[in-house]
């Protein structure tokens, strides 16, 4: 998954905001890198990636990519599913996108001791020009696709031809959303039990 769904997922099941979005930028062990409420996020993260690369409804949805793309699909399904949780953002929680991204843009603008390059330039990005909600506009996967694909320094070209494929087949995406995203916030919280065993008894 993607930004807003990790960040999402966070506020799902009560836990540290940045710490489910910084599972991107944090390898190995992150008992001695990170406070604990950090350090669970990222766990929390982690367990979501594998949950959603494992899973029937993303496997199937791969399968549906031309063999040029199929490669890249994984991470073409995580940007493109940001962009279906805005649009069925209701569908999911009470709270507005407004409110919790700005919980999360607190939070970001409080962390500080992660040395990374791309964290550091997206850090700054999103704190100066809150972008997050732009990806309610399907035409911001076709710049995210293009940073990627900068980013691998132009060895894999994939980004124009992803976002026609998402265009033509938006349908396709927004039917395996519906199905898969719910599976997954339940799945989130069975992990943050794991995590917190006695948190959702109080």
């Amino acid at each position: 998954m993607n930004y807003i769904a990790h960040i999402h997922i966070g506020n799902h099941t009560q836990t540290s905001l940045l710490g489910n979005f910084l599972g991107d930028f944090i390898k190995g062990n992150v008992t001695d890198k990170l406070p604990q409420p950090l350090a669970d996020g990222v766990r929390l993260h982690r367990k979501v990636d594998q949950f959603t690369d494992q899973h029937p409804l993303v496997l199937k949805l791969r399968e549906k990519f031309p063999p040029s793309l199929r490669r890249m699909s994984g991470i073409v399904i995580d940007i493109v599913f940001d962009h279906c949780l805005l649009l069925q953002w209701d569908n999911y929680t009470q709270q507005a996108e407004q409110h919790v991204l700005a919980s999360f843009y607190q939070q970001l603008t409080e962390f500080e001791g992660l040395e990374h390059p791309h964290f550091k330039r997206l850090s700054d990005s999103l704190l100066t020009d809150k972008w997050l909600t732009e990806y309610r506009d399907r035409a911001t996967c076709l710049r995210a696709l293009v940073s990627i694909e900068r980013r691998l320094n132009n060895k894999i070209l994939f980004a124009h031809d992803a976002y026609e494929f998402f265009k033509t087949e938006q349908q396709l995406f927004d039917t395996a959303f519906s199905a898969f995203y719910p599976e997954l916030l339940e799945h989130a919280l069975h992990c943050k039990k794991q995590l917190y065993p006695l948190s959702l008894e109080l």
